[in-house]
């Protein structure tokens, strides 16, 4: 009785896996709002402590088989920073080179706004019925950037590449998905210097 019960358990969990994930060769949908939080990380990352930014977009997933599955999207994203340019010190060198000083005591607290066009590919593996963990690439377009009342566009890396990784879970065709993003290479051209690492939660609807 109790084979037969463990068997009945089991053919069920499995039909129930089989009819909550999508089919082999389907193509789906899915807009997707969310959050960022990114900080800054290298010579001068204390200066630029971690801020909010809004992303928006959708993404495409085509699935290969029951289990993997390959999404490419396009987000509207904000990569912000709190940078404190008070507490950085240009220095004249007598070779005239120029370099920094920074005091951390000082807080100016301004939130700098860096917003791109997020490109991710990404591959996901379903591990159990609606849960997903994934890994990709994705290419960061500069969109515009604002400091205060200045157009700073011009002061940073025009492309930004990024490794997403992360997890989903989906329910009645809503997906919860959360990500860390590892940046690769400096952001800004000049002295701030730096690389930015964000973590994203999105809400999306998949159809």
């Amino acid at each position: 009785m109790m084979k037969k019960f463990i068997t009945m358990i089991a053919v069920a969990t499995m039909t129930i896996s089989a009819s909550a994930q999508s089919e082999a060769g389907s193509l789906t949908w899915k807009p997707n709002v969310g959050i960022t939080y990114t900080t800054a990380t290298g010579d001068y990352g204390k200066v630029m402590d971690g801020a909010i930014g809004l992303t928006a977009g959708v993404e495409t997933m085509y699935m290969l088989n029951n289990q993997f599955g390959l999404a490419l999207g396009l987000n509207y994203t904000g990569y912000n920073v709190c940078e404190d340019v008070s507490a950085i010190t240009l220095i004249d060198e007598p070779d005239g080179s120029t370099t920094y000083s920074v005091d951390t005591s000082k807080k100016e607290g301004k939130i700098h706004c860096n917003y791109y066009f997020n490109i991710p590919a990404t591959v996901n593996y379903y591990v159990a019925s609606g849960v997903a963990v994934k890994a990709g690439v994705a290419l960061n377009i500069l969109a515009s950037s604002k400091f205060k009342d200045y157009d700073t566009k011009d002061d940073f890396n025009s492309t930004l590449i990024t490794i997403p990784v992360g997890a989903s879970y989906e329910f009645n065709s809503f997906v919860l998905d959360a990500r860390y993003n590892f940046g690769l290479g400096d952001v800004p051209k000049y002295f701030v210097g730096g690389t930015y690492n964000s973590l994203t939660f999105t809400v999306g609807y998949k159809f």
